[in-house]
């Protein structure tokens, strides 16, 4: 998966340094994602690391509810459905980055 995401990226992105998407894409690919339920019954998301930039943490965090509502409650179904978000996820970084967007 790592490979197709940096192909994926660079492709999109020829203006963006080649490291800095391919550093990207193996944190995304390194970075699972779960949620849990307080006492309050508020959801909390955790993550095994971060992907080093708050706006794909929280896009991660973000998916892994949407997963959760549309019937995903853990494992590899949960997984699944955030997995098939990181190519996208991947994409829109390059793209900010070769836009000089954070």
């Amino acid at each position: 998966m790592i490979a197709a995401l940096i192909m994926l990226a660079q492709a999109s992105a020829p203006d963006v340094p080649t490291d800095e998407i391919t550093v990207m894409a193996h944190r995304l690919e390194s970075t699972s994602v779960w949620l849990s339920r307080g006492a309050d019954g508020k959801l909390a998301c955790g993550m095994n690391q971060s992907s080093g930039d708050t706006k794909i943490d929280a896009k991660l965090c973000t998916t892994a509810a949407r997963c959760l509502k549309d019937g995903a409650t853990a494992g590899d179904d949960m997984k699944s459905c955030i997995d098939k978000t990181k190519p996208g996820i991947l994409r829109e970084f390059a793209a900010n980055r070769r836009a000089g967007r954070s």
